[in-house]
């Protein structure tokens, strides 16, 4: 009997590090059935020529958000045309469940900003919601964490004081998410309303995750002066519920008041933990620009009374005056005044009401509008009522030395820390930068290509294996027998991270071939359309 796909004579790069070797990749049944020079009597219903190519595991991204868009583009154009295949998801404590009448609106704006079209939300539960999405069908596959940020929203929690009613809610919640296969749970402590969370509480919650086996990771409470201290409240936490833990993008950003050898110290507090037992890694981006949350530097004072009562507020002048001394947070240059590192990406909502600034930085948009940078950022905030706080921005981040020591680092994957997006449609507005396009492919392009700061097989292994492995998704990111057959195939010196240089919403190109659990979803580099793809469930 011929197999379902034979891959020939291509440079395999199998995941584990080791440099290509000239072989065949042989697939039957949505597995890898053999790999290595398998001769002339070999025979399959497809044979794909990989002569001169790459072929190796699919990636895996250690620190996706593409569950914030996957309902609006369930084939993941931007992210399955580089090669990702398994996207790990639910980070920075956001997820789309749980959903009680608490935390619906908030849930449904964020919903709406990112392309979601039905007239209410179908789900409740954690459970419920993967069921959904196996129902629509998806691309890529997904490995979950449920989100702190939605779990005390879900449970009504305000300020730094859940009572006991609601303590025992949010427990509730994250048992059912375990129970539901989720990987653990995430927080994102620079966000609201996980950053009014005591220490504590995180211990409590990451410890019913630990009942489990699940995991902790962390959008750490501070990557500045305070980086440090939220490193240590960090693996705290993970302590409290979990041998495994992953520390979000650690990295500092550029000119924030971070201490002398803040990321190198906080590094080492990491590998130090990894002595007494905690697997802990950390994961970082390829762009000096990264995402983040417009409404991320305000200070909690605004959003105490609710989202419609912060939007009022954001048009007070009196308290417009306040907030230009009261924003040292978060993306700390903004307060120093570096406009021109902030731009600005629309939802589809306020590309209506600013159709030319969605990618213009604040400097250009002041300009633009002859008015002063704080009002222009203070007004596209007010402007979105109660929807203020789902508005994206992109950074310029970080230094090219510091991208350099973070992608090098033995115990950092390679992630993106963006959402899968499409050239066009609203998606195309909400994201005007090449993160959302390109990331994955510039890794190679780059960072391996261009600047030698990894080797090509050691930037696939950090790409694959290491972040399959630390997940716990034991039949990826490796090519061996037995293993799931996800496989890419691409051209090395043919890989273009178009939208760097010409247009920001432009696929790269060079990614040939993509197999998810077996299935062409990229052949001869155009999408199938197939949505193969799989939950890939704690187990």
């Amino acid at each position: 009997m011929p197999l379902d796909v034979l891959i020939r004579n291509g440079w395999v790069a199998d995941g584990a590090g080791s440099p290509p070797y000239l072989g065949d990749v042989a697939i039957e049944g949505g597995r890898i059935a053999e790999i290595g020079r398998l001769g002339a009597s070999a025979s399959a219903e497809r044979v794909i020529d990989a002569t001169g190519k790459i072929v190796c595991p699919g990636f895996v991204d250690p620190h996706s958000h593409s569950d914030f868009s996957i309902l609006a583009n369930p084939t993941a154009e931007s992210t399955i045309r580089q090669g990702v295949t398994t996207e790990v998801v639910g980070n920075c404590g956001w997820s789309y469940a749980p959903v009680t009448p608490a935390s619906e609106p908030t849930i449904w704006s964020r919903l709406l900003a990112f392309g979601f079209d039905k007239p209410t939300i179908p789900w409740s539960t954690f459970g419920e919601h993967l069921e959904f999405l196996s129902d629509v069908g998806h691309t890529p596959n997904f490995a979950w964490f449920v989100g702190h940020n939605a779990i005390r929203l879900a449970a009504g929690v305000s300020g730094s004081a859940p009572s006991p009613e609601q303590m025992s809610s949010m427990e509730d919640f994250v048992h059912e998410a375990m129970q539901s296969g989720a990987l653990g749970m995430s927080t994102g402590l620079e966000f609201n309303p996980g950053r009014e969370a005591t220490t504590d509480e995180l211990m409590r919650l990451s410890a019913v995750a630990g009942e489990y086996g699940g995991m902790y990771t962390s959008h750490i409470r501070n990557r500045d002066s305070g980086l440090l201290e939220a490193i240590d409240e960090f693996l705290a936490v993970a302590r409290a519920g979990s041998e495994k833990a992953e520390i979000s993008h650690l990295n500092v950003r550029h000119n924030t008041n971070a201490p002398e050898r803040g990321w190198e110290r906080a590094v080492e507090k990491m590998a130090a933990s990894r002595e007494t037992g905690l697997d802990v890694l950390a994961d970082t981006t390829p762009f000096r620009e990264g995402l983040g949350q417009m409404a991320g530097i305000l200070p909690p004072w605004v959003a105490e009374d609710g989202p419609e009562a912060a939007a009022a507020k954001l048009r007070d002048p009196a308290l417009r005056e306040r907030l230009r001394h009261e924003c040292d947070r978060y993306w700390r240059f903004i307060h120093k005044g570096e406009w021109e590192r902030v731009f600005f990406q629309a939802t589809p909502q306020l590309k209506t009401q600013h159709p030319d600034l969605g990618g213009l930085n604040f400097r250009q948009i002041s300009e633009k509008l002859a008015k002063d940078p704080w009002d222009c950022y203070l007004d596209i905030l007010a402007d979105a009522g109660s929807d203020y706080e789902s508005i994206l921005t992109v950074g310029t981040l970080f230094t090219d030395e510091h991208l350099a020591e973070m992608i090098g680092h033995p115990l950092f994957c390679l992630g993106v820390d963006t959402f899968t997006v499409r050239d066009t449609g609203p998606l195309s507005e909400l994201m005007k930068h090449p993160l959302g396009f390109a990331g994955h492919v510039h890794y190679l392009t780059h960072h391996v290509r261009e600047r030698g700061t990894l080797r090509l097989e050691e930037a696939i292994r950090k790409m694959t294996s290491m972040p399959a492995a630390h997940f716990g998704l034991w039949d990826r990111g490796l090519l061996r027998a037995g293993y799931s057959a996800d496989v890419v195939v691409f051209d090395f010196e043919a890989l273009d991270d178009v939208s760097t240089r010409e247009r920001p919403t432009a696929y790269a190109r060079g990614v040939e071939h993509v197999l998810v659990n077996g299935v062409a979803v990229v052949d001869e580099a155009e999408h199938t359309e197939a949505r193969p793809g799989r939950h890939l469930l704690r187990r």
